[in-house]
């Protein structure tokens, strides 16, 4: 009896269950999740039954998501088109020009009719397709272009506006510095290129004052524009006259002979003129000629009765 009550209580410890302290811990397996064939995702712990009825649901919302994203990005991108399509107008030059004529200090004339400045502006910016936008608009070939056309042009600037596509082509006019009259009673404004750019009655007397005048027999048509002097003869006949002047030495006329390049200067008070060398550029010698050779001819009191001809270099003749 003792022998199989020890027995017993073995067999009741080994099935005496462990402490809680002796239990193993309950382990949660996160849940998995993997991909379906539709590239969707799909939870390991979800319930079979769960994901199959809400299969339909899931394939619907994405749906509706698909719309509602596809009917916001169809509005952007049309306003992103309208945008470009703005910028690209704004960009644009037109072919047509606005003509801004400056006219020079102390003159109101117009050799040409506005509308030939512009007919000739249109042409220069269709002259390359560059120039219908306005970040590559040369304006310098536009001036140039113009320029050539027009002598009586003294400069050209091109403004595009920053609102509109309309550019403007600036016009100042040449100064005219010469009076050219000629046999037949005419006499014309010729700017600093030698071309006649207007009538001299054309403008105020006011304005002609100061201005030499040239006589000439050259005959000039009633369809000017016409270059009568090369741009070297008139800064010439503009340099004698400043530098006589500074001398105290007033010019009553001026005559020009085309044939031997001559300019005859008549000066107030004396009974003589001077004959002065077109041809050579340095006008300065020349007076500087002239007025050693009557500072000379005064010191031995000798006045020419005709004239002083220093058209040589270093020499002057007298009669």
């Amino acid at each position: 009896m003792p022998a199989r009550r020890r027995k017993n209580k073995r067999i009741e410890s080994e099935r005496r269950p462990r402490s809680r302290h002796e239990r193993q811990p309950n382990i949660k397996v996160p849940p998995t999740i993997s991909y379906s064939d539709t590239s969707r995702l799909i939870r390991s712990d979800t319930k079979p039954s769960q994901s199959r009825g809400n299969k339909s649901e899931q394939i619907e919302t994405i749906s509706s998501e698909y719309a509602v994203k596809s009917g916001i990005i169809w509005p952007k991108f049309i306003v992103l088109g309208l945008v470009l399509l703005a910028v690209l107008i704004g960009l644009t030059n037109s072919d047509q020009a606005n003509i801004d004529i400056i006219q020079p200090s102390g003159f109101s004339y117009l050799p040409q009719d506005v509308s030939q400045y512009k007919s000739v502006a249109t042409n220069a910016i269709d002259t390359s397709l560059f120039n219908r936008f306005k970040p590559t608009l040369s304006s310098s070939d536009i001036a140039a272009y113009m320029e050539q056309r027009f002598p009586d042009i003294a400069y050209v600037a091109v403004t595009v506006p920053l609102i509109g596509y309309t550019p403007t082509v600036h016009i100042q006019l040449s100064k005219p510095v010469l009076i050219f009259a000629v046999d037949n009673g005419n006499s014309y404004l010729v700017n600093p290129k030698g071309y006649i750019v207007a009538m001299a009655n054309s403008v105020k007397p006011s304005e002609l004052k100061n201005i030499p005048q040239v006589n000439s027999v050259i005959d000039v048509p009633q369809t000017y524009i016409k270059q009568v002097l090369t741009p070297s003869s008139v800064n010439f006949i503009e340099v004698i006259k400043q530098a006589l002047g500074l001398k105290g030495i007033l010019i009553s006329k001026m005559n020009l002979v085309p044939q031997a390049e001559e300019l005859d200067v008549y000066p107030i008070n004396v009974p003589y003129y001077i004959k002065f060398n077109l041809n050579q550029t340095d006008a300065l010698t020349q007076v500087g000629t002239f007025l050693a050779t009557i500072n000379m001819l005064k010191k031995q009191n000798i006045t020419p009765s005709q004239y002083v001809d220093v058209r040589l270099d270093g020499r002057a003749y007298y009669k």
